[in-house]
């Protein structure tokens, strides 16, 4: 008798319903399997249903928004590009007719309006007219013509202006060979103010409570300039420097030790003023002992121009 059952009859027979769905039956149970073991995260949430009214996209999430930048300062002026550019245009062609003032007028108004972009471009040319038109004796604002009935030095105290000044102004070389009844054009009792700013390093000269002149300067290392309203009480030409309980002479180079230039400025703080320097790679930064530093030629301007008693405020 055949037995009924042997491996090679089950392969050999016809394949039943059974076997037929047996792949299929293996599939689902690790499918089911699959879905209770797998991990289970947080639901996603549903998107929001679209605004009926607006009938918009649901909305999509983003970062969120960077702060708004603070407000930066306010503009500085009114005068545009273009009327910048005919403000310069219009001085050159005054300064070619020989007509300063108008050309000075003009800059200052500009000034007035003018923004940080413009300001630098107005004062070097408006420093330039100033000293131009207030070192000649040509026909000028807070200018007089006065006739020599005294000695230079008694006029000078007249209308407040230094003899070097009225020398420079009227080309006269030795102030004590001036001849009676000559004619000469004085500054007619000017008001110069002076401020320093620590934290720029600029001297801003003012005459008459308009703009004369910017010039950059050195002031004290780590902010040891004094700070306050001051007097310039004496000014001082090839000036020596005591220092140490030695006095140094003048040599004109500086070679020697002397550090305080062509010029010395004296203020009413012992020990403090505003003097030259025979290195300029130390303008522009806190780097004096406490005076304030300027270019030889300049300082030299202030020494003719200032008179006696002008108020320096220097500030931080």
């Amino acid at each position: 008798m055949e037995p009924l059952f042997t491996p090679e009859s089950f392969y050999s027979r016809p394949p039943s319903r059974l076997r037929r769905a047996l792949p299929f039956l293996l599939v689902a149970a690790v499918l089911v399997l699959a879905a209770v073991l797998w991990p289970r995260g947080a639901k996603e949430e549903p998107a929001a249903p679209a605004d009926p009214a607006t009938n918009a996209p649901p909305a999509v999430a983003e970062a969120p928004a960077a702060p708004e930048p603070a407000p930066g300062p306010a503009v500085e002026g009114t005068l545009t590009e273009e009327e910048f550019a005919g403000v310069l245009s219009a001085a050159r062609e005054l300064d070619a007719q020989g007509r300063l003032p108008e050309a000075r007028e003009r800059l200052l108004d500009a000034l007035s309006k003018a923004g940080s972009a413009y300001a630098p471009a107005l004062e070097k040319s408006l420093g330039s007219l100033s000293t131009r038109i207030y070192f000649s004796n040509a026909p000028g604002p807070d200018k007089a013509e006065v006739t020599v009935d005294a000695p230079l030095a008694t006029i000078a105290a007249r209308h407040n202006c230094p003899v070097a000044l009225i020398q420079r102004m009227n080309g006269i070389a030795n102030p004590n060979s001036v001849q009676a009844g000559r004619r000469l054009v004085v500054l007619d009792r000017p008001k110069f103010e002076v401020l320093v700013s620590k934290s720029r390093n600029t001297l801003l000269l003012t005459l008459n409570g308009r703009f004369f002149k910017r010039y950059v300067v050195a002031t004290g290392e780590g902010g040891n300039t004094p700070v306050g309203t001051f007097r310039m009480v004496e000014r001082f030409e090839n000036p020596e420097w005591e220092t140490g309980g030695r006095r140094i002479p003048y040599d004109g180079t500086g070679e020697n030790g002397n550090i305080l230039g062509t010029r010395y400025l004296k203020l009413d703080v012992p020990g403090y003023g505003i003097h030259g320097t025979w290195d300029e790679s130390t303008l522009g930064r806190q780097s004096s002992a406490g005076c304030v530093r300027m270019r030889n030629a300049d300082v030299e301007e202030l020494y003719v121009l200032l008179p006696r008693g002008t108020p320096v405020t220097i500030e931080d």
